[in-house]
């Protein structure tokens, strides 16, 4: 993946560091010199270098302050560099950065799509360590076992202790009587006596597992347990900020079993070469089942241990097939390990125990010298490590919310579906994103959103069809894998059933939620499509049929192929038309209905492509926001709207108010109230004459309200815009300091003809007169509806009636007149 985003940044080098002062370690690169201190010693990192890449940045060679490039890029010949932190809990942490020492600097947009990858990056990199770890784990039981001398075997279960935690420090100690015997150590301060700093010991000599942070590091001990009393303590130490999770307390555990049948191997072998006379006594002593199964597949001799772990008397074993008490699906595999053993060979299976129940086993195979084809085999319980892969295997491709499959099962399975080419019919893909669920998310709480989310999966379960495939992709998606299907329409009559499932009412919280989905759907073609295309153009029909309305089912054909190739075009074009100098803002006249008084101006944004001629502002507002442009450009709108004031101001013209809009996803910018504060006062305008519109979609989290109470403080007003559209606009009243409710242009519409428009909009002008706000009417379009709303007692309005969008110079130009008012017939 590092190699994918130095080719889409055209980076020189990227590297996935870890920064913890004074050193920064590069865990893994592309563009790097493989011999590089940095893979092992590291870099010298002071501390200001430390604080920059502890949060995400750019940075110029030569610059100063925030955008100052670290020391140690910039010892590497770096001329722009942008990082983002992997996980912004830990200060400091991994750190992913990208490195250019030619070519054009990184830009805040380029950290924007940047961070938008750093997820799959941590998801990536976690399934890859837990993968290694589990590798490490199921190896290092045999590793143990080739010792039968005990210090070289406690050696090497120190190396492998360190290795499966990435601990800095690792010990084994054995104990006897709560007393150390021997210990081995394996890492970088052997000076350190972990018996006399734990204080913990004795807790831990009872068979309890203990972790510690103390000062500088983090500790975790677990006890090697035999016959119920600890032989042995393990011990892994490591520096903070490194966290160790509650995942190594696991591996541990699995990794002390196999510690302490390899001590007791060790231990019995030895006392079997002081004296051969006590060969049975060993054997019967040995903690593994050793059993000699002979040519005929039968076993000639079983050891004791055979009765502790399996419940099977050992005499009773002698003369039966061993396949007589293997799991079916497991036998083939056994009778071809023992037909073709080989010393060392092992293999997995499952046998039945005494009480009736299945258990892992892991046995390894040796020829018997002068046996006839006699084998032997030592095996061990394995029950816990499978536990533990099950478990890490079910998160790696599970959703943990919901249960159902995540991202890298569902492209999987869909791949898979693709590739076979004796399946039935055709392969379909439904791709569901649920309508506003943001709005409730954010009216009740994340507990509750998480709540709307195993419901939603739990009817979606139940409307397909058995052996259709289920997945969560991420936030408020899900998608269905359709094996087996016959054509559009087939897909289409199941995206219906999908979306019908949603139809009756949910319950959060005792409350009655109601909540739809837009379904995309697509067809393919098994050996010719592959899954990567179905998941885009399933995506292009969801945003088809949401474009359509909510709740709603669009399915791939030709015309969304052109539709979703023009929007990919349009998205694209639009990441460069702010340098490009495309866009422009005009400003619509807000008036008094009675006399046509101009008393403010909308800032209205306006794209005119180079090709496609002008863009309509819900095409491109849209996209400016999936990509995260809209936040620099609704910045660029705001200072102009703001040049312009200043400009009204100079030319002598009365004072007037300007009202721009500002998008959801600029209300989630940690630093917004900052940033929108210092391009008013770089203008020198009155704040008082800055009005904010925000919509009733945007998230009322408690950061957006901090932000807005902050600009409030400063003067500037706010406006609700498209008021009444949505269920959450009394909410915004009680906690938005809301001065302006705008009342939408769908009840304007109907304001002269309607009885419940006009019940409507007279509900909101007493909503506005009890709080004390201001109302403005959008869209009025006829002398019907501002006579119906003058009636009502309705000041305000804007529209096409009074006034169209005017260009900068246009409005200069009414407001120098000597009215400053439009006519009002």
């Amino acid at each position: 993946m590092l190699q994918v985003l130095s080719d889409v940044f055209s980076a020189d080098v990227t590297m996935l560091a870890h920064v913890a002062p004074p050193q920064m370690v590069v865990h893994h690169s592309c563009g790097l010199a493989e011999d590089d201190p940095a893979h092992g010693t590291g870099w010298s990192l002071p501390a200001e270098a430390a604080a920059l890449l502890g949060r995400a940045g750019v940075a110029t060679l030569g610059a100063t302050g925030a955008e100052a490039m670290p020391a140690p890029l910039a010892a590497l010949g770096t001329r722009f560099a942008v990082w983002i932190p992997l996980d912004l809990t830990a200060d400091p942490g991994d750190v992913l950065v990208l490195c250019r020492s030619t070519g054009e600097e990184f830009t805040q947009l380029d950290l924007q799509v940047l961070a938008s990858v750093t997820h799959r990056l941590r998801m990536a990199l976690r399934e890859r360590e837990q993968s290694a770890v589990m590798a490490r784990l199921a190896q290092s039981g045999h590793l143990l076992a080739r010792h039968l001398d005990l210090s070289p075997l406690l050696d090497e279960a120190a190396t492998l202790l360190r290795e499966l935690t990435t601990a800095d420090d690792a010990w084994v100690i054995t104990v006897r009587d709560g007393r150390a015997v021997r210990q081995a150590h394996s890492g970088v301060d052997d000076t350190l006596e972990p018996g006399d700093w734990l204080p913990g010991w004795e807790e831990v000599c009872r068979g309890t597992p203990y972790t510690l942070l103390d000062g500088h590091r983090r500790l975790i001990c677990v006890p090697v347990m035999r016959d119920g009393e600890p032989c042995a303590l393990l011990y892994a130490a490591r520096s903070l900020p490194r966290p160790m999770t509650g995942e190594a307390v696991e591996i541990l555990a699995v990794f002390a079993n196999y510690v302490a049948a390899a001590i007791s191997n060790a231990e019995l072998y030895r006392a079997l070469g002081q004296s051969e006379s006590s060969l049975r006594l060993i054997t019967d002593s040995i903690s593994d089942l050793v059993a000699m199964v002979g040519p005929d597949g039968r076993f000639a001799y079983a050891s004791p241990s055979h009765g502790r772990e399996l419940a099977r008397e050992p005499d009773r074993l002698v003369g039966r097939r061993v396949t007589d008490f293997v799991h079916p699906d497991d036998r083939e595999r056994l009778e071809s390990a023992l037909a073709g053993a080989a010393s060392g060979d092992k293999v997995e299976y499952r046998l039945r125990t005494g009480s009736g129940h299945w258990t892992w086993v892991e046995s390894a195979l040796r020829p018997a010298p002068s046996a006839g084809g006699t084998v032997v085999l030592s095996s061990r319980v394995i029950d816990d490590r499978k536990r533990l892969e099950d478990e890490l295997r079910l998160r790696a491709t599970h959703d943990p919310l919901t249960g159902l499959a995540n991202r890298t099962l569902v492209a999987q399975r869909l791949t898979e579906a693709l590739a076979d080419a004796e399946g039935a019919g055709h392969v379909g893909l439904l791709f569901c994103d649920l309508d506003r669920f943001k709005a409730v998310n954010d009216r009740l709480g994340h507990e509750a959103g998480d709540d709307l989310l195993k419901q939603v999966a739990a009817r979606l379960r139940h409307s397909l069809r058995p052996g259709d495939l289920l997945g969560r992709f991420g936030g408020d998606e899900f998608v269905v894998v359709l094996d087996g299907v016959g054509d559009l329409a087939d897909v289409a009559q199941v995206g219906r059933r999908v979306a019908r499932a949603l139809d009756d009412t949910f319950r959060l919280h005792d409350e009655p939620v109601r909540i739809s989905a837009s379904v995309g759907g697509v067809l393919g073609v098994r050996r010719r499509t592959t899954a990567s295309a179905m998941l885009r153009d399933a995506d292009a029909a969801m945003y088809a049929a949401k474009d359509r309305g909510l709740g709603l089912i669009e399915v791939f054909d030709d015309a969304a192929s052109s539709r979703s190739l023009d929007r990919l075009g349009l998205r694209s074009d639009l990441l460069g038309a702010l340098e490009g100098d495309q866009f422009a803002v005009h400003y619509q006249p807000i008036c008094d209905l009675g006399s046509g008084q101009v008393v403010a101006f909308e800032a209205l944004l306006r794209w005119t492509h180079p090709q496609r001629g002008p863009v309509p502002p819900d095409v491109f507002i849209p996209l400016a926001e999936e990509t995260g442009a809209i936040v620099p450009i609704g910045h660029w709108v705001l200072e102009q709207s703001c040049r312009e004031l200043a400009r009204w101001g100079a030319m002598g013209a009365k004072r007037i108010r300007v009202n721009v809009n500002l998008s959801p996803v600029q209300l989630q910018q940690p630093h917004l109230a900052r940033e929108l504060l210092d391009i008013v006062q770089r203008s020198g305008v009155d704040p008082g004459d800055v009005c904010l519109e925000v919509t009733e979609h945007s998230y009322l989290r408690e950061d957006v309200t901090e932000s807005a109470a902050v600009l409030r403080t400063a003067g500037l007003h706010f406006a609700l815009d498209d008021f009444g559209t949505s269920y959450s606009s009394l909410n915004y009243l009680k906690w938005f300091p809301i001065d302006l409710l705008k009342v939408d242009q769908s009840f304007v519409g109907g304001v002269a003809a309607s009885d419940t428009d006009r019940g409507i909009v007279r509900a909101v002008l007493a909503i506005a007169d009890s709080l004390r706000l201001g109302v403005v009417a959008e869209g009025v379009e006829t002398e019907e509806q501002r006579a119906a709303l003058l009636a009502l007692g309705c000041p305000l309005g804007q529209g096409n009636l009074l006034s169209p969008p005017l260009t900068p110079d246009a409005a200069a130009e009414l407001l120098a007149g000597d009215r400053h008012s439009l006519a009002a017939s």
